[in-house]
């Protein structure tokens, strides 16, 4: 076959040429690919042309013409039609070339040939010589077909219709079917090719409501077409739904039952109305949700609720399109930045992350849709969106300028996702580009989210109906779509490929003897014959043999009577057959994927091997492996294939190249440039109109500049809603420029072109990988698909020659989707169903046959139950056998399904034999009761009903009890997901005792043994728990049903319908057990009846009975919960077992099931006796007994080996002492680090011990290493060769400098240690404080001190300082002993241990003063000593010295002691930093009178320093800059506190709820000063206290005025956040200009006073202030909203100013005195100038607002404690230095709010440093 360089004639080589070639097609696929390839060569084309130019042209005689046909034209015909040559996409280019030289110039060599073969017809074997000549027209049509050549095809094909007419009856065989079928085919593809669209009606106005006039979709309308996405042509119509169809109001055009009133006649009006019917469905309900969504987008106002006409969707606001890219798995992207949903904002990274998986939101392939003002775009969501699924790889996503995590999870405020377009067109393209990369117009944009709806779950169905729609190639469309005037013969015909000469069907894979069983569909069938040699009954034999001999077969098969059986049976049939029919692959599809797994597993353990299953979404382990997918990827690849799957990838890369490229350059520069060029090329006049006339001397400053004029004009236009409205580049220009939408100004034809170039690569790429798939599924045996995955992948199987289709469950799937499944090559279909079970499932009620308003359109009604059971007399009703024999329910059951439904139902003798369920009194109940039902929730249609959980679920624990059922012998049914959640959940938190499945066997065959495992299970994990439409084509020995509903309107919901009635009834093998409210189901006519039969057969009642398996007799009733557990409490009854267990004594449990019974322990002690010792076993009766003997030999002493003794051993040990461990501790050395340790006896110490002690080292940070020695140092063979300490275990152990406590945290060297954080030891005599030690104490209540002594008393609070002298004279008091207490007078006495006299020598050793002087040898009359509680003690006057007595008290000598004789005025605060404590140990000193007035100002002083660590005013400076702005309403009404103010104002704001962060910080305020306001009045208390004595004594203060501010502070930032939210307020007023508003500040002029009056008592002139100016910028904000105000009037003229003006303005007059008379800084002077101008002529506070960061960041950084020295001024006013200031001056220092100097004591000395 190779060709040379310069192509020769062939002469007589030809024939043997195209014999050549035949035969090697005949061969390897390499060598067919090769063979083809070469015939599209120019040597090839001349064979061709050789062949019919030369060789038919000159045939002469009948001998020569015969000769041609057989040598040449037969085998060329038989190399194109080689099925594998024919479906070859790869080859497609190569038989074109072969079909183009065939055709010639004008068909004119066609017409030759094809002219010589009908010549020749007339002499031959007509039929199937005509049979591969059709073959081959079809492809040279196919090939034109887009460019018909001439009417030469239309007279070819009508000649051979007339050879074909011409033939008599007997002469019709195959092979002139086929030839039909061919030509009809070749019609079509000319017809399609032809066609013409017709010309459009004009409108007319739209009828009335009420107008019965039909109104036709698309231009048929008399109205006109109801949107851009209406047309009488459903090719024409978008799968999802356009912008313009969603807001359109008109009502779709769907199409009725009734096919007199469809627009369309026969196949194409079926295929049209399941279309519109089935888009419907599922894509109506999303437009009226996005239609809402678009209105709430125009007006804030609208709230649209989430649960919508059962539809749920999620909404996110969309802050941002980052980014557009290009991939080549996802294709072209675009990248949103989104809100948080609110749920996931305050929650932490973790739970965030938890949040997303979860919630399933977002998930890859949802489908969402993109609004944005008056566009809406669908998309999907694309695999380059990051989940929180660490094992699921992400494609890569080239965001641009990462700078964060952009995932769903990561980012507390944003989520980001990736979106690719899911019906790309180039106006949504364009518009995406725009939006993305040019305009980046960010308002008013959110996505909608459909959660559980998947675009491919409609999409491909919906695809395949529109392609079907072109072709109308549909196989037994004369039963289908029969015509008006057909007539109502249903005779049904063998299928096609049975009427082959001599072919006959073998059901020799069903004989039970192995023998031939011949069948001719030809002959009349004997069901008799094949029930004697098969396991057949008589229906399933009548519908098998029937299925084989119809070309389209309907089996109905009821409840439990095999239809998967004899579908199984079926398939094997035409498996073995397969060869001798030619029948290609089965085609096996079933509705869902666990149907099919099911149906493909069946088949694989019947024999079929060769099985592959389309989808990979199997849970089988067995048919997983069969998967396309997984097959596919072991499979090797021809050379051909290579090659091409080589040349597609590269062509796609280069696409995807182009793509990211031109997105990488997209920008404004480009854009601009780019439509300025496009204007001066191609629409000149538009030039002037957007540029105007261009001055030669204008310089152009800038790039932006440049651009300027054509971006305004871009930027103006409007918004393209489709893209059916973007006009031409030639009509464009002709039109005005600023008429133009924003589209089409863009002109951005270049991205719809390289997006168009990408999606042809990729198509081309998907058919290199086809191609392999494609020769897969040629040689499998069996191909299994879902109704969903057969439309996904229809181009590939269309491509194979399948004959046969097998639907199980037909009557579950939409007849659209089995109008899909027909592929025009099947001859033969079988569709097995009980089409009085459930219906297919659809969204929308009103399209279902069940609504009076559906049934119209009957969408719900399946093509069987069509076929068979007709609407009208004069419908064709075509034959279909029933089987009738059921063998799953006992005869009980059935009955109740047969006496409603099937009343030809028979029994099998088998199930007439089924035991009785264990454990219950009867196989079949109805337990009646009336509690009431419940909502599952607010927005669900769902419903429960807890009585029934309860009760279901403790029978269920009844039940599994008994020990016989095994996990899928009990099913748990019940109409609703709620309840089956309900269930699910409690089942899963009960567990039970359950014996093994794997031991029941041995069990009953050994009883007990050693290897018997009994453990409890979750209840959930022994029952099979389903909704009832989940569970048809399923079965269980017992069902357990729970009808849910319960009310007094006596709506049974879901279950009125007999199908899925029938469908609860008939699950049940032995046994059914319903819970339900009769009165509320007998409202329904079938319902009625099964309760009638129920109460007539004793099988009803309120109380269920139960029957224990010991003592039958026993009558147990249970109607609640509670009796299980009280009446039946082991699954038995109440009664004591007392059956002998194995061991002979009686069982003494509660009443059991037999295998319990079985496994029951005996607790009685154990009778048998040791042979060897005689001592019995000391284990129980139910324990296996002990190996060796137990029993102590109390007393008895052995010698063990060792040489230790063994005291009181047991008998084994004993009897054998060398088997002994002695565990006598012995000291051992460890070889290397040479530790001792103590260790047994019998442990040996090598030198690859691991040594167990403390390794002690001492570590940098001064401990000593607490790990053990062998963690520290590496040993080997007894030597250390190496040592390595890690970080310090220990406790840090640090004193604090302010407690006697020691750091508890783990050593932290070169780190401060924290807080104390240990109980506070600080009391006093009343009460002790209850704080962490690090923490303000507590101030004690009491108002008496209890400081004092008979010579003097403290007339002061607890708390305050105390004011008394204190006595320094010894106790007079006499201590337990009889001797004189050693203390000071006013002290509590200590114990007799302290005793100066009769103290031991350790105490009287006891060192207690500064000079070492012992307790023993001072003088206690003269020197007394403190003793503190703590345990320490010294002497008076060491201990005055110590803590600076001399400071607080006026203080003479006595006695060579500095004694108190008269309290002195105070140091002033903060001026000694140190805390007065225990000079050993710094404990507390608070309970020692003598020292009160010392400690406690103290204490006094580190409350008013926590009081002024108010430092919030950081984060209003840090936020108040960035919340968002939004729209406000018309008609404000604005009153109430400032609270309530700004919660008015951000409800206003629609959904940004931009002032919630000021909101929070307002509360926390709140919270933060209620909290502040018990301890600053108890610190007040003290202070007035103190202030009322200093008057009264006409004395200096004590605390020196000292003053705090918490409670002002947190005043003033609550005010600053007033203001901050009005202030956000006015700015959106002065842009959106409401009608009215309505603003009322009574309440926050209120407050501002009280800023005010709190700053004067306090003496804080600052913050009076800003108390002020705060009142005049609210009274100023007051008159900017009144537009009613006269701007123009005279602030200075009080006569005709309002009064709350004239406040304002004497406010601000003293505002002025306190700037001037304190000198306060430029940034007071500034505020108060923005306070001035607001209330004179109404300048923005917004200006000031910024400048107040500063202010209060200076102000959190002021009061930050960490560093800083505290000292506090003449007016009490508290303030700190850093450390490190530079040393200065006491005089130099002044406040830094009154500049007041600091108040010092008499005795400082100035020239101190700080």
């Amino acid at each position: 076959m190779a060709s040379d360089a310069s192509p020769k004639s062939f002469g007589n080589r030809l024939p043997q040429f195209f014999q050549d070639g035949y035969s090697l097609v005949q061969g390897d696929l390499n060598l067919l690919e090769r063979t083809i390839t070469e015939l599209a060569t120019e040597q090839g084309s001349l064979a061709i042309r050789e062949m019919v130019d030369e060789h038919v042209l000159y045939c002469r005689t009948e001998l020569q013409r015969i000769d041609t046909w057989r040598n040449c034209i037969r085998p060329f015909f038989q190399i194109l039609t080689e099925p594998r040559v024919a479906r070859s996409k790869i080859l497609e280019v190569h038989t074109a070339t072969i079909y183009n030289a065939v055709l010639g110039s004008d068909a004119g060599r066609l017409e030759m040939l094809f002219n010589f073969i009908l010549d020749l017809a007339a002499r031959t074997e007509v039929c199937e010589f005509l049979e591969i000549c059709t073959q081959v027209l079809v492809g040279v049509v196919d090939t034109i077909a887009k460019d018909p050549a001439s009417p030469i095809i239309h007279r070819i094909i009508g000649r051979m219709k007339k050879c074909l007419e011409s033939l008599d009856e007997e002469d019709r065989t195959f092979w002139s079917l086929q030839a039909k079928k061919n030509l009809e085919l070749a019609q079509r593809l000319l017809e399609e090719a032809e066609y013409v669209e017709a010309a459009p009606k004009s409108p007319v106005p739209l009828p009335a409501i009420d107008s019965p006039q039909r109104d036709l979709p698309g231009k048929l309308s008399p109205y006109g077409p109801r949107h851009d996405n209406d047309s009488e042509d459903i090719s024409e119509i978008k799968i999802l739904p356009t912008t313009s169809e969603i807001n359109s109001m008109r009502k779709e055009y769907l199409p009725v039952h009734d096919v007199t009133q469809l627009h369309l006649p026969g196949v194409q009006g079926l295929i049209d109305r399941h279309f519109r019917l089935l888009r419907e469905d599922t894509v109506g309900p999303l437009k009226k949700r996005i239609n809402d969504e678009l209105h709430a987008l125009r007006d804030s106002d609208i709230n649209v609720s989430q649960q919508q006409a059962g539809l749920r969707t999620y909404s996110y606001n969309v802050v941002d399109i980052l980014d557009v890219t290009c991939t080549r798995r996802g294709g072209l992207e675009f990248h949103l930045k989104l809100d948080q949903p609110l749920p996931v904002r305050d929650l932490s990274a973790q739970a965030r992350e938890d949040w997303w998986d979860i919630s399933r939101r977002l998930e890859i392939g949802a489908l969402v849709c993109f609004l944005h003002k008056d566009t809406s775009i669908f998309c999907v969501v694309s695999e380059s969106t990051k989940r929180p699924e660490s094992t699921r790889e992400h494609s890569a996503a080239p965001w641009r300028q990462v700078t964060e995590r952009r995932d769903l999870y990561s980012s507390q405020d944003f989520a980001y996702v990736s979106l690719a377009i899911a019906e790309p067109t180039s106006a949504n393209l364009v518009w995406f580009a725009i939006q993305t990369l040019l305009l980046k117009q960010l308002d008013q944009q959110s996505l909608v989210e459909f959660p559980g709806v998947l675009l491919p779950s409609f999409q491909h169905t919906l695809s395949a109906l529109q392609s079907m729609s072109k072709s109308a190639d549909l196989p037994f469309s004369e039963f289908l779509a029969p015509s008006v005037d057909r007539s109502l013969e249903n005779t049904i015909p063998v299928p096609s490929y049975a009427i082959r000469p001599g072919f006959e069907y073998n059901l020799k894979c069903l004989t039970s003897d192995g023998k031939d069983f011949l069948y001719s569909p030809r002959d009349e069938p004997d069901p008799h014959a094949l029930c004697r040699r098969s396991s057949l009954d008589f229906g399933q034999a009548t519908a098998l043999l029937n299925a084989l001999g119809r070309s389209l077969a309907l089996i109905q098969g009821p409840p439990g009577t095999g239809k998967s059986y004899t579908g199984e049976a079926i398939a094997k049939v035409l498996l073995a057959n397969k060869k001798q029919a030619k029948a290609g692959p089965i085609l096996c599809v079933c509705y869902t994927n666990h149907a099919l797994d099911q149906l493909l597993e069946h088949l694989w353990d019947g024999g079929a091997k060769q099985i592959i299953r389309i989808g990979s979404r199997s849970k089988s382990e067995i048919v997983a492996k069969l998967s396309l997918r997984h097959i596919g990827m072991n499979a090797k690849r021809t050379k051909a294939e290579r090659k091409f799957s080589w040349e597609t990838s590269r062509a796609l890369q280069q696409a995807e190249i182009s793509m990211r490229k031109y997105l990488g350059e997209l920008s404004l520069d480009m854009v601009a440039e780019k439509i300025k060029e496009k204007i001066e090329t191609q629409a000149p006049r538009f030039h002037d109109a957007i540029f105007g006339t261009e001055d030669e001397n204008q310089t152009i400053t800038s790039r932006e500049e440049a651009h300027a004029p054509v971006m305004r004009w871009f930027a103006t236009g409007t918004e393209t809603k489709t893209e059916s409205s973007l006009r031409s580049t030639k009509s464009l220009s002709e039109n005005d420029p600023m008429t133009l939408s924003r589209n089409e100004r863009s002109l951005e034809e270049e991205l719809a072109y390289l997006h168009d170039t990408f999606l042809d690569a990729k198509k081309k790429f998907a058919t290199a990988v086809g191609e392999v798939d494609l020769r897969l599924l040629e040689g499998a045996d069996i191909i299994g698909a879902t109704t969903t995955g057969l439309a996904k992948n229809l181009e590939l199987l269309r491509r194979l020659d399948s004959k046969v289709l097998i639907c199980e469950e037909a009557g579950e799937v939409l007849e659209s989707h089995i109008l899909t499944a027909l592929l025009p090559s099947v001859e033969h279909a079988i569709l097995i169903v009980d089409h009085l079970q459930l219906r297919p499932q659809i969204v929308n009620y009103e399209l279902s046959a069940s609504n009076p308003h559906g049934k119209q359109y009957s969408f719900d009604v399946s093509l069987f139950e069509r076929l068979v059971q007709t609407s009208r007399p004069t419908d064709m009703r075509l034959p279909f056998d029933t089987l009738e024999m059921q063998r799953r329910m006992h005869p009980s059951i059935s009955d109740l399904i047969r006496d409603t439904s099937y009343d030809y139902l028979q029994d099998s003798q088998v199930v007439k034999n089924y035991p009785e369920v264990v454990g219950m009194r009867h196989r079949l109940f109805w337990f009646d009761h009336d509690e009431p039902e419940a909502d599952a929730g607010p927005t669900s249609t769902s419903k429960t009903n807890e009585f029934e959980v309860d009760m279901v679920c403790a029978l269920v624990s009844h039940l599994v009890r008994q020990g016989v059922y095994r996990r899928d012998d009990i099913a748990v049914l019940t109409p609703y997901l709620s309840q089956l959640h309900k269930l699910r959940r409690k089942l899963q938190n009960s567990f039970e005792v359950i014996v093994d499945e794997s031991d029941l066997e041995e069990l009953h065959n050994d009883g007990w043994g050693a290897t018997t495992r009994v453990y409890e299970k979750p209840l959930g994990r022994q029952v099979r728990l389903a909704t009832v439409d989940n569970f048809q084509g399923e079965e269980a020995d017992v069902v357990i049903v729970s009808l849910v509903r319960s009310n007094p309107g006596r709506q049974c919901g879901f279950l009125k319908t007999t199908n899925r009635m029938n469908v609860l009834l008939s699950r049940a093998k032995h046994g059914m057990y319903i819970f339900g409210n009769s009165s509320t189901y007998e409202s329904v006519e079938n319902w009625a009846d099964v309760i009638d039969m129920l109460k007539r057969d004793g099988n009803f009642g309120t109380k269920l009975p139960l029957q224990c398996p010991r003592h039958e007799a026993k009558s147990i009733e249970v109607s609640s919960p509670h009796d299980f557990f009280r009446l039946s409490p082991e699954a038995g009854c109440d009664q004591e077992c007392l059956l002998p267990l194995e061991c002979g004594h009686a069982c003494l449990e509660k009443c059991h099931a037999a295998p319990l019974h079985k496994v029951a322990k005996c607790l009685a002690p154990c009778p048998r006796i040791e042979k060897a010792c005689g001592h019995s076993c000391s284990n129980l009766c139910g324990e296996p007994c002990e190996e060796q003997c137990s029993t102590i030999l109390e007393g008895e002493s052995i010698q063990l080996p060792c040489g230790h003794s063994l005291i009181s051993p047991t008998c084994s040990q004993a009897e054998r002492p060398e088997d002994v461990k002695c565990e006598h501790p012995v000291t051992r050395i460890v070889p290397g680090c040479n530790h001792s340790i103590e260790a047994a006896c019998c442990e040996e110490i090598s030198t690859d011990s691991l040594c167990k002690a403390k390794c002690k080292e001492l570590l940098p940070c001064g401990h000593a290493c607490e790990r053990t020695c062998a963690t520290c140092k590496i040993t080997v063979r007894g030597k250390i060769i190496r040592e390595e300490h890690r970080f310090c275990i220990a406790t840090c152990g640090r004193k604090y400098d302010t407690c006697n406590h020691h750091c508890i945290e783990r050593c932290h060297p070169g780190k401060s240690c924290p807080p104390c954080n240990l109980p506070c030891q600080v009391q006093c005599p009343h009460s002790r404080c209850f704080k962490k030690c690090s923490e303000t104490c507590s101030r004690c209540p009491e108002t008496e001190c209890a400081s004092g002594c008979p010579h003097s008393m403290c007339s002061r609070p607890c708390a305050a300082p105390c004011d008394w002298v204190p006595c320094s004279r010894r106790c007079q008091e006499l201590l337990s002993c009889g001797h004189q207490c050693p203390s000071l007078c006013g002290e509590l006495c200590p114990g007799d241990e302290y005793c100066h006299i009769c103290a031991s020598p350790e105490v009287k050793a006891t060192s207690v003063d500064m000079n070492g002087t012992t307790y023993g040898d001072v003088n206690i009359d003269v020197d007394p000593c403190v003793f503190m509680r703590c345990g320490h003690f010294m002497t008076r006057s060491s201990m005055d010295r110590h803590l600076g007595i001399a400071d607080y008290y006026e203080v003479v000598s006595e006695g060579g002691h500095e004694v108190p004789v008269a309290v002195r005025s105070s140091a002033g605060p903060f001026l000694d930093p140190h805390t007065k404590c225990c000079p050993f140990c710094k404990g507390s000193l608070r309970d020692i009178g003598r020292y009160g007035r010392i400690v406690r100002q103290i204490v006094l002083n580190d409350s008013a320093k926590s009081f002024g660590l108010a430092i919030v005013h950081a984060w209003l400076a840090k936020n108040v800059s960035s919340l968002v702005r939004s729209a406000i309403p018309e008609d404000i009404q604005i009153i109430g506190n400032p609270l309530q103010q700004l919660v008015t104002i951000n409800n206003w704001n629609g959904l940004n709820q931009c002032l919630l962060p000021l909101i929070k910080h307002y509360l926390s305020m709140t919270r933060y000063l209620h909290r502040v306001r018990d301890q600053e009045q108890s610190y007040q208390s003290a202070y007035n206290t103190i202030q009322h004595d200093g008057e009264t004594n006409h004395a200096s203060p004590d605390l020196g005025g000292l003053r705090t501010r918490a409670q002002l502070l947190a005043g003033i930032v609550r005010m600053r956040c007033y203001l901050a939210g009005v202030d956000i307020f006015m700015d959106l007023k002065r842009r959106s200009q409401p009608r009215a508003i309505y603003l009322n500040v009574d309440a926050v002029l209120e407050e501002c006073d009280t800023i005010v009056n709190l700053a004067q008592v306090a003496k804080y002139p600052c913050q009076e202030m800003e108390g002020r100016m705060f009142f005049a910028k609210v009274v100023a904000i007051s008159r900017m909203v009144d537009d009613t105000n006269d701007s123009t009037q005279d602030i200075y003229d009080d006569r005709t100013l309002p009064k709350s003006v004239i406040a304002a303005k004497s406010h601000l007059w003293d505002a002025e005195m306190l700037r001037g008379r304190y000198l306060l800084d430029t940034k007071a002077r500034e505020e108060f100038e923005v306070a001035v101008n607001m209330l004179h002529d109404g300048s923005p506070y917004r200006r000031s607002m910024y400048k107040k960061r500063d202010i209060w960041t200076a102000v959190a950084e002021e009061f930050r404690d960490t560093g800083r020295r505290w000292y506090a001024c003449v007016e009490g006013h508290p303030f700190t230095l850093a450390a490190d200031t530079v040393e200065i001056r006491m005089e130099e220092v002044k406040c830094p709010e009154c500049l007041g100097a600091v108040a010092l004591h008499e005795d400082y000395k100035g020239e101190e440093a700080l």
